[in-house]
């Protein structure tokens, strides 16, 4: 049976009223503020379950083998191979299908003890470096299939240089097929008992994010031009959309995925267009006239509302928000509709475009690093090929490969830098030691997928915990561990640079086309000849989602470049694209109201307004085509924050004004002499 919540007031009530797990009972048991600052700061809190689950199974998983090891007096070290299966069990399997779950966690611990067992086999040292590079080279190229190839290239790899440094004896390789054991039910146990997966506590959390990063937003736009300026702004709206992609991701995890609830898919599309409108024209608005004294008092009311949780107001220019915050939290209690999604048949997954690509540089790249790295330290080598084998995951450019390097540098040598002065407090204390490393461990993973730096930093200091907890800390090793990673590190942009090359810009038109592509589809879907499926509509809009993310993605790295030129660039580009998501949005809406009041063809005005838009991106995206057509200053300005006005001329706005900004996109992509240095690398 399904079960109906209710969205309870963050400041005076827990937060889920369920079968408690023990993040939950964390979560309730906060203090109102720090509680409404943790959900407010990792929608759906994903990012603390995550770390959560890697910091009880290490803990599980060591208090196991001290007693398995006393009971079959074998030393701990016997079962070590354990700690890597449970952790990465734990961080990276998320599925909320128990046997698919179970399946992963299988599949990783056979690829870690089957990796582990032949890497202490080979004990040449140059057939255990070929046999690792080979294997990163057979690990990237797997890793383009997703699903269970993920987590078990990962463990693959982990396993394999486990072995290659720990060399255990091969007469007690049984003992660490136990130790593989240990930590696959340890990870079972965590994810089934200690911190389960709740897909609908997972969306209330990710609601409420969305409702207290608003007010945020609002918050800031009522101090805008005194203490808060347009890229404040822009990041709050950034945030927004955020928390807002998060929760629509989720909705596929829910019973009967996100066709079985269209409502709740749309109210979150509602809000985003909401947050768009309103920070687009308000920045237009406060350009020309400034912030009107009635306004800022309407703004800070509103903020206090949603972030304090107390009742919405539903008049005044901001009455849409209020408004659309509710409904948003409406849909959230309304049961799924399984017949709409059993009327679908799902479409089968499109074939992935395997390449070699990447396997020929992450193993060209892991052989370059093995041969600094050994030359610098036979005995430490391997922490350059991790930075290898990291940096290349998830790297489609040079440019992304020179940002990853340098996080993980930079990221390193903070975290030798703290870690110096944490063991100095410690003054060698072995027990504070363990009982910070999973601490530590927690902070690894809670910083996974969110900031490759703060993740390496924090890596860093659970080794230096590691090495004080077993007597091997010192200032040199520590040192030594930031020369590889600058080994690791220079090898990867070496290969990325030179062996099959793909430039930033490069990478960029091939993501500008699948976003003019999905586009093209969302458009097709809202405006088609017969009647309009906002079912289709719904699904179309999150593939949109996409692939605006992998553009945001892609232009990422220019952060790192300190010139004017490679900011601006990053800066128009990234406007573009929000005014692009915000136009189709728009779109998306109108389309939504005119069926809504019974429309069941698509007008004859709004196919016109559609065919000129469909145009434009056939234009854009043909072959090698390059836009270098100057710039006009006919793109329309965004709607008025309180209403969107008549369906027909919202859509008719918003195709002109995407095939603006789409233009704009494809000009800055590809006219090379609007590129930055940093752009072409």
């Amino acid at each position: 049976m399904t079960q109906h919540y209710t969205v309870a007031p963050i400041r005076n009530c827990c937060i889920g009223k369920a079968v408690p797990t023990l993040l939950t009972l964390f979560v309730n048991a906060l203090p109102p503020g720090a509680r409404r600052m943790l959900v407010r700061a990792d929608p759906g809190l994903l990012r603390t379950a995550r770390g959560a689950r890697a910091m009880f199974a290490f803990v599980l998983t060591m208090a196991v083998t001290v007693l398995a090891g006393e009971a079959f007096g074998a030393p701990v070290t016997a079962f070590l191979i354990a700690f890597p299966v449970t952790v990465f069990s734990c961080a990276a399997i998320s599925d909320d299908e128990t046997r698919a779950r179970i399946g992963k966690i299988l599949a990783l611990s056979a690829s870690a003890g089957a990796m582990f067992t032949l890497s202490a086999l080979l004990h040449t040292s140059w057939i255990n470096h070929f046999v690792f590079v080979l294997l990163i080279g057979a690990v990237a190229y797997a890793r383009q299939f997703g699903g269970p190839w993920i987590p078990v290239g990962l463990a693959a790899n982990v396993s394999y240089f486990f072995g290659a440094f720990l060399k255990p004896d091969t007469q007690m390789l049984h003992w660490q097929w136990v130790g593989v054991v240990i930590g696959a039910v340890c990870a079972l146990i965590v994810h089934q008992l200690v911190v389960p997966h709740r897909p609908w506590r997972r969306m209330r959390w990710a609601v409420s994010s969305i409702r207290m990063r608003m007010g945020g937003m609002l918050e800031v736009a009522a101090r805008f031009g005194e203490t808060q300026k347009a890229p404040h702004l822009k990041r709050e709206l950034a945030r927004v959309a955020n928390a807002v992609n998060i929760a629509e991701n989720e909705l596929d995890n829910l019973p009967g995925g996100r066709l079985a609830h269209r409502p709740l898919a749309e109210a979150l599309l509602s809000i985003l267009a909401l947050a768009e409108r309103f920070a687009l024209q308000l920045q237009d608005q406060l350009e020309r006239v400034g912030m009107p004294n009635a306004d800022k008092r309407e703004l800070e009311s509103l903020s206090k509302a949603l972030i304090d949780y107390t009742p919405l107001s539903h008049n005044g220019d901001l009455a849409l928000i209020g408004s659309g915050i509710d409904r948003l939290e409406q849909a959230l209690l309304l049961p799924p509709d399984l017949d709409a999604a059993r009327s679908r048949k799902v479409p089968p997954a499109a074939p992935v475009r395997a390449q070699f690509r990447s396997a020929i540089q992450s193993a060209a790249a892991a052989a370059l690093a093995i041969l600094g790295g050994v030359m610098l330290s036979p005995e430490r080598w391997y922490w350059a090929v991790i930075t290898v084998f990291v940096m290349f995951t998830g790297t489609f450019s040079r440019g992304q490969a020179l940002a990853k390097s340098l996080q993980r540098t930079f990221g390193t040598l903070a975290g030798i830098l703290v870690a110096m002065g944490v063991v100095w407090a410690l003054q060698g204390n072995i027990h504070v030691a363990l009982a910070l490393m999973p601490l530590a461990i927690f902070c690894v993973f809670y910083a996974f997928t969110q900031s490759y730096t703060w993740m390496a930093f924090w890596i860093t200091v659970t080794v230096a915990l590691l090495f004080l907890a077993t007597g091997r800390f010192t200032d040199a090793l520590m040192v030594l561990r930031l020369e590889e990673t600058a080994i690791g590190a220079t090898a990867g942009i070496i290969v990325a640079a030179f062996v099959l090359p793909k430039s930033t810009d490069a990478y960029a038109r091939e993501q500008l086309n699948d976003l003019l592509d999905t586009t093209r589809a969302v458009l097709e879907t809202s405006l088609p000849d017969g009647p309009i499926d906002r079912l289709q509509l719904t699904a179309a809009l999150h593939d949109f989602e996409a692939k605006v993310s992998n553009m945001r993605d892609v232009i990422e790295p220019l952060r790192i470049f300190p010139g004017a030129r490679a900011s601006g660039q990053r800066d128009g580009i990234t406007r573009q694209l929000v005014l692009t998501s915000y136009w189709v949005h728009e779109i998306a809406l109108a389309v939504r109201e005119l069926d809504s009041a019974g429309v069941k063809r698509s007008p004859a005005r709004a196919l016109e307004a559609s065919a000129k838009l469909e145009a434009v991106i056939e234009r854009l995206r043909v072959p090698g085509h390059d836009e270098t057509a100057v710039e006009t200053a006919d793109a329309p300005p965004p709607l008025a924050r309180e209403t969107g006005g008549d369906p027909m001329q919202v859509i008719a706005t918003a195709c002109h004004g995407a095939a603006v900004s789409l233009t704009s996109v494809a000009r800055l992509v590809t006219d090379r002499s609007m590129h930055s240095r940093a752009f072409r690398f």
